[in-house]
C-alpha cells in the first residue's frame, strides 16, 4: 500500500494541552507517526511517498480566507503581543444561534468565524473567534505541520484519482475536528475534507467520507452539510457524554441541498465491537446507496480498549474485521490518520485496519 507521509509533521510540537481543569502532556506528540510508520513498515507492504505541494488551492477550497489568513500568522502574532508557550484562547465569543436552527449543523461555530476580523486586532480575539476548545495550542511550527498534512492529503488523493489503488495519507495534526472555519480537538485544517473536496474538483461524482474515530467528525459534518454531492458518515460516541458534545446527533441529517446526505450514528459507551459492527453496517448501507464513486475514511484508531480517552472497548482483532467490512464496499478508498494516542496498540491497530481492508480486497498485507 502507498503510505503517503508527511514528514515535516513533527513541526508541531506543543509540549501540553489543557483538559478537564488540568494541564496535561499533549496527546498529540510527533512519536505517534514514527510508531505508525514503523509499524506499517514490518507489518504492510507499504511504499513510503513524499508528498509534493500543490499550494494553497484546494486548502482555499474547503477553509475560510479569514480563517485560514489567521492560522497562517497566530503563532507570529502570539510572539509579537509578548506571550510565551503556546498559543491558547483564553475568551471566547458567545454562540446564539446553531442548536435547533435547520440550516446550520447543530453546534457549529463557522457561521460566527466566518466574519472577517482586522489584522490589527489582538491575538487572543483572534483566538477566541476562530477556537472552539482549549486542546489545540498553536506552536511555532503548527502552520508547517498542518499545510503539509494537506498537502499530504492532497497528494495521496490525486494518486488514488489516478489509477484507483489504495493509499494512506499519513501526518498529523489530524483534522476532522477542523471546521470551515475554527479549530479544536487537535486540529487545524480538515485534510480529509480537503481530499474529498479535491476528488470532486478532479472529476468524482461522488464522494463519500466514512469517520470511524471515536470521536463525531464534527468539522467535516459542518463542510459539507449542505452538499449533496459528499456523503458524511460518522460513527462515533454518544455526544452526550463525549467530545465534542454539541453534534454528533441521528437527527442531523443534512440540510438545503445536503438534506439526506448526513448520517450520524452515536453509539453508547461500552458498545464493543457488536455495537459498532452494527454501525458500520449502517454505514455501508448508506454509503452503497449513495452510490459513491470514491471513499474518503478518517482512519481514527481511538475506540481501542486502551486508549486514554476510549468508551467503546475495541480490540485490535476488531480493527482488522472493520478495515475487511470497509473493502467490502469495493470502492477507490483513501485512508486519512486521524486520532489515536496510546503509543502502545496506535501502531498495531493502523495496521489491523489496513490489513483488514488489503486482505478483504485481494490484496496482500
Amino acid at each position: 500500500m502507498r503510505v503517503f507521509f508527511n514528514a515535516r509533521h513533527d513541526a508541531h510540537d506543543v509540549k501540553a494541552e489543557f483538559y478537564h481543569g488540568q494541564t496535561i502532556s499533549a496527546l498529540d506528540d510527533p512519536r505517534r507517526m514514527g510508531i505508525i510508520r514503523d509499524a506499517l513498515a514490518h507489518k504492510v507492504a507499504a511504499r513510503l511517498v513524499d508528498p509534493t505541494d500543490h499550494g494553497m488551492a484546494a486548502i482555499r477550497a474547503v477553509h475560510d480566507a479569514g480563517y485560514l489568513n489567521f492560522l497562517s500568522h497566530a503563532w507570529q502574532d502570539w510572539n509579537n503581543a509578548g506571550f510565551d508557550g503556546a498559543a491558547v484562547p483564553g475568551v471566547w465569543r458567545a454562540m446564539v444561534t446553531g442548536i435547533g436552527d435547520a440550516n446550520l449543523n447543530p453546534g457549529d461555530k463557522s457561521a460566527h468565524a466566518a466574519s472577517v476580523l482586522p489584522d490589527q486586532c489582538h491575538i487572543l480575539k483572534k483566538l477566541g473567534q476562530y477556537a472552539y476548545a482549549t486542546d489545540t495550542p498553536i506552536g511555532d511550527g503548527s502552520w508547517q505541520a498542518a499545510y503539509w498534512g494537506a498537502q499530504t492529503a492532497i497528494s495521496a488523493a490525486n494518486a488514488v484519482m489516478k489509477d484507483g489503488e489504495a493509499s494512506f495519507c499519513l501526518g498529523r495534526p489530524p483534522g476532522h475536528h477542523a471546521h470551515r472555519a475554527c479549530y479544536g480537538g487537535h486540529c487545524l485544517l480538515n485534510n480529509a475534507a480537503i481530499a474529498a473536496q479535491h476528488m470532486r474538483a478532479m472529476g468524482a461524482d461522488r464522494v463519500a467520507v466514512l469517520d470511524i474515530d471515536q470521536d463525531h467528525g464534527d468539522g467535516t459534518q459542518d463542510i459539507f452539510y449542505q452538499r449533496g454531492d459528499v456523503l458524511t458518515v460518522s460513527i462515533h460516541a454518544d455526544p452526550d457524554n463525549h467530545f465534542p458534545f454539541f453534534s454528533g446527533y441521528a437527527h442531523e441529517t443534512g440540510a438545503g441541498d445536503g438534506l439526506g446526505t448526513n448520517l450520524n450514528i452515536p453509539l453508547a459507551e461500552n458498545a464493543g465491537f457488536s455495537g459498532f459492527s452494527d454501525g458500520l453496517g449502517l454505514a455501508r448501507q448508506k454509503i452503497i446507496g449513495f452510490d459513491a464513486d470514491m471513499l474518503v475514511v478518517s482512519l481514527g484508531v481511538n475506540a481501542h480498549e486502551v486508549e486514554p480517552l476510549g468508551t467503546l472497548g475495541l480490540t485490535t482483532e476488531n480493527y482488522f474485521a472493520i478495515g475487511q467490512q470497509i473493502a467490502s464496499l469495493g470502492l477507490r478508498t483513501l485512508f486519512v490518520m486521524e486520532g489515536g494516542y496510546a503509543h502502545d496498540v496506535i501502531g498495531q491497530n493502523v495496521v489491523a485496519v489496513l490489513s483488514g481492508f488489503l486482505g478483504g480486497i485481494g490484496g496482500n498485507p
